[in-house]
């Protein structure tokens, strides 16, 4: 054989390995995978929405940059314009220059003590608009005024019925006064028949939980987040609605804490994803004017971004490698799991947070067992072929850096597709058993299979 001969050989070696190697990529080097299974391919079409409060500074550049971070959805208000100006337009032009789709805002929260009225003006003109926030937050005595912009809102746009109606709705019922005051359950059931049954098309379920808490000096997470968060994605399955959540992404100078690393967001969206939320939104995206900490950007310099910028933008995109999977599954429930390293120390031990979730599942139907070294939770979803999956989220304090190691026992399996930072993975499992192991603030989208 020649040199040049022998050369060609050598590389067409080499170019035969790497192919073999990229059929494995993303896969578990464990024996008894082979490059010639084939695995379940979702292509639902369906992509997580992402939005961020608080506009950016009013530039394209400004706006460029949201897009960038991985950014759908822009929440608008006139903290930089005036409704209905040509800057307010503007702000609206670059969204749609840029690729990001608005919610219109009427600076209406609460119990609208400024006396905000909800404008006429018909803003589908603008292509970016894609939802109309009527309220943020409403008190259960202004129900009824929401229910009356509903109305309006329907005659306005009624030659755009493709343009979403939204409400953001309150977590703290211990704010409102009346009839519907009495719980979130009230809360939310009054507002379903006075307001929520009026829109039609989406139906969303939106509520702000920030749950990175101080006390004492000492980090903690708020018991009642799953508490409230379980009771809003039970109705939002039981309506066929989406789920929507706001991510902390600020600190307030005293019980609400400041986010310091990649993993305090993370945590937060994994925990909301076992609950089967549809999207999320950064609050803040921009610093607030509010006297708040925090936020993704500098408020009052052009195209600053902060150290959480970088870490939303990771976020962002390694949802995009994956949410696809995640939204071809429907959210069937949630169940705790008390880690083992808690319960060796104290038999009695209990989460008080777990506690309160309503109306957990009482078992897995793709599992017989679920045990883990920390508190864990596991969603359990199902596609529209019947196959599940499972939502892992290592529920731990992220300052804690505590390390989790989930061991699932699935009925029948021998694969097991997971999803866990942006990039899949194929696990051998034997005698339908696998192990996963999960860092802080981590989660992982876990499909058994039968190959």
């Amino acid at each position: 054989m020649t040199k040049r001969k022998k050369l060609s050989a050598i590389v067409l070696a080499l170019a035969m390995l790497v192919a073999a190697l990229g059929a494995f990529a993303g896969c578990n080097k464990e024996s008894g995978t082979s490059a010639n299974e084939k695995y379940p391919a979702y292509a639902s079409g369906k992509h997580m929405w992402i939005g961020g409060w608080d506009v950016p500074l009013n530039t394209l550049e400004d706006y460029q940059m949201a897009k960038d971070m991985g950014l759908t959805h822009m929440f608008m208000d006139s903290a930089f314009a005036a409704r209905d100006t040509e800057e307010y337009f503007d702000q609206l032009r670059y969204c749609e220059q840029v690729g990001l789709k608005a919610i219109l805002g009427h600076d209406t929260a609460t119990n609208n003590v400024d006396g905000s009225q909800m404008s006429d003006y018909d803003y589908t003109q603008f292509a970016a608009v894609d939802m109309i926030n009527l309220w943020d937050e409403p008190y259960g005595t202004n129900f009824k005024e929401v229910a009356e912009r509903v109305d309006k809102a329907k005659e306005i746009y009624k030659t755009n019925p493709d343009v979403t109606l939204y409400v953001n709705l309150s977590p703290n019922h211990e704010m409102f006064s009346g009839d519907h005051s009495n719980d979130i359950e009230g809360y939310l059931t009054a507002i379903e028949s006075t307001v929520l049954d009026k829109i039609e098309g989406r139906r969303i379920y939106s509520t702000d939980i920030y749950p990175l808490v101080t006390r004492g000096g000492v980090n903690a997470v708020a018991t009642s987040w799953l508490h409230t968060m379980s009771i809003y994605a039970q109705h939002a399955k039981k309506n066929n609605g989406e789920f929507h959540m706001f991510i902390q992404n600020y600190g307030d100078k005293g019980t609400t804490r400041d986010i310091t690393s990649k993993a305090d967001l993370t945590f937060q969206i994994n925990t909301d994803m076992a609950f089967g939320i549809d999207g999320f939104s950064y609050f803040t995206y921009r610093q607030s004017l509010l006297g708040f900490t925090g936020g993704c950007v500098e408020n009052n310099v052009s195209c600053t971004p902060k150290d959480a910028y970088w870490w939303a933008k990771e976020i962002n995109g390694e949802l995009a490698a994956w949410d696809e999977v995640y939204m071809s599954f429907d959210w069937q429930g949630v169940k705790p799991v008390l880690g083992s390293v808690n319960l060796e120390e104290d038999p009695d031990y209990f989460n008080l947070a777990f506690n309160g979730i309503v109306d957990p599942l009482t078992e897995w139907q793709c599992a017989n067992a679920i045990t883990a070294t920390q508190d864990t939770l596991a969603g359990e979803f199902k596609d529209a072929d019947g196959n599940y999956a499972l939502m892992l989220s290592n529920y731990t304090e992220p300052t804690d850096q505590l390390k989790d190691e989930v061991s699932i026992t699935f009925k029948k399996a021998n694969r097991a597709l997971v999803y866990k930072n942006g990039k899949r993975t194929v696990y051998e499992v034997k005698k339908n058993k696998v192990n996963i192991k999960l860092a802080a603030g981590e989660g992982a989208f876990v499909i058994p299979l039968n190959v």
